[in-house]
């Protein structure tokens, strides 16, 4: 019988919260800065800002046709007694995907009646634009309306109303609505957020070296890794930084939502005891 040797390696230091920093944890240093002195404090800093949007960006998706518009066939309808030949199968499927009637393309005539509507409820012409896709098989369409300094009751009357709009239509339904709220100063907004981020690290730190009777040093201060895959407030005006936790999701509707901006921001925050 062979035997498996497992080589096991015992000097590996993993250091959470307070430990000593020896060069066999640099890998820690992804995460942490690194500290002047051998015994240390680590914490995270979670910020958390939230304020009244400035802006609502809010798309509506239209699409036209019914489910009667695609061929089915149904088991009964096949002959039984005798066999098809392929020219005539073929034939036949000509005949009947002829006869269908045709999908009617979306025009921004259709639209028409949902845009005024809209500025019947007060939105400005120039604040509304239809695009068409004439290419998209889907047959879809867009309505997008921008809303300044919106409320939650304001864009629920903008759904309400294009809800209602687009039911008097023929063969035209609302597929999706998404709403975007933005602040027009990001750059003071995430600055806030850094000092939010900040004072919850300090709170954090003070409470363990207040438990462990040690006093704090002047800190060392990192960014987590994944913030570089986030979008920064000079890619698009009034885009804020998501949290590593809201990173997946997608600014879908939700009429309980407050009309407002939250931007997260989380911090790594080494201090130096004594």
């Amino acid at each position: 019988m062979k035997k498996i040797t497992a080589l096991i390696l015992l000097n590996i230091t993993v250091t959470v919260g307070i430990g000593t920093l020896t060069p066999k944890v640099t890998n820690a240093q992804l995460f942490y800065p690194p500290a002047s002195d051998r015994h240390s404090l680590m914490v995270i800093g979670q910020g958390v800002v939230r304020v009244p949007a400035d802006t609502a960006d809010i798309e509506l998706v239209f699409s036209s046709g019914s489910s009667n518009d695609q061929l089915q066939t149904q088991p009964s309808s096949l002959p039984e007694t005798r066999p098809i030949s392929l020219p005539t199968l073929l034939l036949n499927y000509k005949t009947a995907a002829e006869s269908l009637p045709s999908k009617k393309s979306l025009t921004k005539a259709t639209l028409e009646p949902i845009v005024n509507s809209l500025v019947a409820k007060g939105i400005r012409a120039d604040k509304i634009q239809v695009q068409i896709n004439p290419n998209s098989s889907d047959n879809n369409a867009k309505i997008l309306v921008r809303l300044e300094k919106p409320t939650r009751d304001r864009v629920q009357e903008i759904v309400g109303t294009t809800n209602k709009s687009t039911s008097q239509i023929e063969n035209l339904s609302v597929k999706s609505v998404g709403v975007e709220y933005a602040v027009n100063d990001c750059q003071a907004l995430q600055s806030s957020v850094y000092q939010s981020a900040m004072k919850d690290a300090q709170s954090r730190a003070q409470a363990l070296a207040t438990a462990m009777e040690v006093k704090l040093s002047t800190p060392s201060v990192a960014e987590p890794f994944y913030t570089l895959f986030y979008p920064s407030c000079g890619s698009k005006t009034g885009v804020p930084l998501p949290s590593f936790a809201s990173f997946l999701l997608s600014p879908v509707y939700n009429p309980d939502a407050p009309a407002e901006v939250e931007m997260k921001k989380d911090i790594f925050v080494t201090y130096t005891t004594k």
